[in-house]
């Protein structure tokens, strides 16, 4: 009991430093700090933060260096930050300057002797690493090898992270659902027409997230009179307008903007199959998949990045990147086949809200940032 207690005020008083990007805009990894600084937050941890977000949209070159990026020298100036922590916890980029760019507060608290954790986000970093020249591969190796820990976001993942730390200090911990979505399952399935299928598309529409291959997809089968709804929810990022006309152009199809809270819960219960044939080369583990699941949608995606180690033949249906048949095909197979419909759509779930709550996630971090 007195261990306990102890630990109890030991927690309290520990300070975590979580340095990357807050909404908004709202994506991936925005959303899970956002998750994660509130659940430490709760739990009684003093928790400070270092917002890196550089613009307030998203757009279609996202990794890419441009001007704008430059911004981020002003955060040099909250340095002091790295001081008074026990723990400084990064997101960070998987390019060369996202890697950089963290390395003033990573390498000063490796001088102060500061537990520090890189959590990537995505499947790139290995693959930028070695297309890099010499010198950037030496750099980057260098600030990536100063961190204490790693985190992935699946097993199949943690490849990316063994050039830089030994086996025993790179963890796994999957991505959440969020807990301010979830509804009743009674309620969820009220709003859901099981009798045909009913496509639902929630991402930033970049053309990486498989966006165009799906609109052409959802056309064909209309030319061949296959039944189906189609609501498509994303932010449309600069450079691509032309994804407005062709919406609109596609039958039984409706684009609903960007969508948050009731909105998205609505959209959710709305579908039952969720269309995301990604190749997006920043993808780790989309936490849109996991929402679709914890909703009952069965998935149709690519076994791309981590998805396979969230996905199966038990609740989704893979298809090819950059291959509109392959969709069209899959659509056409579950339109013949309803009952496996409603069948994958209750397992995923029950089984993503048990694997992929927000619990399990804070849980999972507290755990690792415990670990020796």
């Amino acid at each position: 009991m007195y261990f306990a207690s102890l630990f109890s005020l030991l927690i309290h008083f520990m300070k975590i430093l979580i340095i990357g990007p807050f909404p908004q805009p709202v994506f991936g990894v925005s959303l899970s700090n956002m998750v994660l600084k509130k659940g430490l937050t709760s739990r009684g941890f003093d928790v400070r933060v270092i917002d890196t977000a550089t613009s307030t949209t998203i757009d279609s070159a996202q990794g890419a260096f441009s001007l704008r990026k430059l911004s981020f020298l002003k955060h040099y100036t909250r340095l002091y930050k790295v001081l008074s922590p026990d723990i400084i916890y990064c997101t960070t980029g998987q390019t060369f300057f996202g890697i950089i760019k963290y390395a003033p507060f990573v390498l000063l608290a490796k001088i102060l002797n500061k537990s520090t954790i890189v959590h990537v986000k995505g499947g790139y970093i290995k693959a930028s690493y070695e297309n890099m020249s010499n010198l950037k591969r030496r750099i980057s190796k260098f600030i990536l090898k100063s961190y204490s820990k790693g985190i992935v976001l699946s097993s199949s993942l943690e490849p990316l992270l063994q050039d830089f730390l030994p086996p025993d200090k790179i963890f796994v911990q999957h991505n959440f659902i969020q807990d301010s979505l979830i509804i009743s399952e009674d309620e969820v399935f009220k709003q859901k027409d099981l009798k045909a299928i009913r496509v639902i598309f929630l991402s930033n529409l970049i053309p990486e997230k498989g966006i165009y291959q799906l609109l052409e997809a959802l056309d064909v089968l209309n030319s061949n009179n296959i039944p189906f709804q189609a609501k498509v929810a994303g932010h449309i990022p600069n450079g691509h307008q032309d994804l407005i006309e062709k919406m609109n152009n596609i039958k039984n199809l409706e684009y609903v903007g960007i969508v948050h809270d009731r909105a998205k819960i609505d959209l959710l219960s709305w579908g039952n199959v969720f269309c995301l044939p990604t190749y997006y080369s920043m993808e780790g583990q989309p936490i849109s998949i996991l929402e679709a699941m914890g909703f009952g949608n069965v998935i149709i995606t690519t076994k791309h990045a981590g998805i396979p180690d969230i996905c199966s033949d038990k609740n989704a249906v893979f298809v090819e990147k950059k291959d509109v048949q392959s969709i069209v095909n899959k659509l056409k197979g579950l339109s013949n086949n309803i009952n496996k419909i409603e069948q994958i759509c209750r397992f995923n779930l029950t089984e993503a809200r048990k694997l992929y709550s927000e619990k399990s996630f804070i849980d999972g971090i507290i755990k690792i940032m415990k670990s020796e």
